[in-house]
């Protein structure tokens, strides 16, 4: 997708006031109503980026971390009187919780679910895209 200099200014323009109408539908769908087809390729184009949502691979990490070193401590309580599992259980469980602080410390959580918020206000912008497209794309095809 290629914009020329002069076009520039107004599409960053355009490209900011429909992100911050994301947030309600209505306002979203009549701003986006109100643009032309190439506009709104455009604008498609632009939305429609091979962003990640990061933060569930983290989120997945810490959840399956605490799973497991709730398990550890289920197997702590229960074998307490075993010597060895009791030892296994303890280093298993110092390593799943050293895990899970190296993940909550390294990793920046919040900018990811900032990230991962702005993500998908952007795939409720392409879908409605899609949606107003395709409905105008029919009514050219019927004419």
């Amino acid at each position: 997708m290629r914009i020329s200099q002069k076009n520039s200014n107004s599409f960053s323009q355009l490209i900011s006031t429909i992100a911050e109408k994301a947030d309600n539908i209505e306002i979203l769908n009549e701003a986006l109503d109100s643009l032309s087809i190439e506009e709104l390729e455009r604008t498609k184009a632009y939305f429609a980026g091979t962003g990640t949502r990061t933060s569930f691979y983290q989120l997945r990490s810490i959840i399956m971390g605490s799973f497991i070193a709730g398990m550890m401590i289920f197997l702590l309580n229960m074998f307490q009187e075993y010597f060895f599992v009791a030892v296994i259980s303890v280093t298993f469980l110092a390593v799943c919780a050293s895990h899970l602080f190296i993940i909550a410390l390294t990793f920046p959580v919040m900018l990811n679910v900032r990230l991962a918020y702005a993500r998908g206000k952007y795939d409720r912008i392409v879908s409605l895209i899609d949606i107003i497209l395709t409905e105008r794309y029919t009514e050219i095809r019927r004419k």
